[in-house]
């Protein structure tokens, strides 16, 4: 597998050409609001995705070029994300992703995609990180890939793995009934606590990992002892079988015991 090598850019990845005063280089994995701006815009992230897969009358689908399939979206984010992240520091680990991506467009099952995300950390944070900053400067800065660095790079595969997360065939993973699920985290700034407050109302900006095992989230939650400044987080989250809120993981996952529950954002 041969991995490319970044080169610095005039602009880093943390800027963009205008409305961002600051370089930013933490990006929270939620947006507060206190109306119902924040269900708007939830609802109309969603829609656009579930509308990929919505049948359509043959000649609109032909004269539109509707028909998306798993194979133009693994490419999209191959060629569109993939091809610029350095992956000399970890290439073990991205050559069993990139043949998840493979199999996955040979057989047009979007199940190796879950499975590529689940493989390692190295990948499934790589996405969750792209994904906050896309939704940050998207929602909140009101920016496009044409005047925002940030989106031009990540844009396009983000949404690309997304939309595979939407895909029918992943309806049997679909997550069912009302039950709990517990997500352990580490953080180093309170400020990311900031708007948890009543009355608030969260939108999630990424995939969020839980599991229903309150043990196994503990362990998430455990804090390193060689660092003084971290604030251990436990979160309960009530999920409830409407319309896709979360996959169950465990018959996709390479650590079933974790008994993962992937919660969207």
């Amino acid at each position: 597998m041969s991995a490319r090598v970044i080169k610095p850019d005039f602009i880093t990845d943390n800027e963009c050409y205008i409305n961002c005063p600051n370089k930013r280089t933490a990006y929270e994995w939620h947006l507060n609001d206190r109306n119902d701006f924040a269900l708007k815009k939830a609802k109309k992230f969603r829609l656009q995705y579930q509308k990929l897969y919505v049948a359509r009358h043959w000649l609109v689908t032909v004269l539109l070029r509707l028909n998306t399939t798993v194979n133009d979206l693994v490419y999209a984010i191959r060629k569109g994300y993939l091809d610029d992240i350095n992956m000399l520091a970890d290439p073990t680990v991205w050559e069993g992703i990139i043949e998840d991506l493979k199999t996955a467009s040979a057989e047009d099952e979007p199940m190796y995609i879950l499975r590529a995300y689940t493989r390692s950390q190295t990948f499934s944070k790589q996405i969750n990180s792209d994904m906050a900053k896309d939704t940050y400067h998207e929602l909140k800065l009101y920016c496009t890939p044409l005047n925002c660095n940030v989106l031009a790079r990540t844009q396009d595969g983000i949404q690309a793995f997304v939309a595979i997360l939407f895909h029918p065939k992943l309806d049997k993973y679909l997550s069912k009934g009302n039950f709990n699920v517990y997500r352990g985290s580490i953080i180093d700034n309170a400020s990311v606590l900031e708007g948890y407050e009543n009355g608030s109302i969260i939108i999630t900006t990424t995939f969020l990992s839980t599991s229903k095992d309150l043990a196994v989230a503990e362990v998430f939650a455990d804090p390193d002892s060689k660092q003084t400044n971290q604030i251990s987080l436990l979160c309960e989250y009530n999920i409830h079988n409407y319309r896709r809120t979360a996959l169950e993981m465990k018959p996709i996952s390479n650590k079933p015991y974790e008994e993962e529950v992937l919660i969207y954002p």
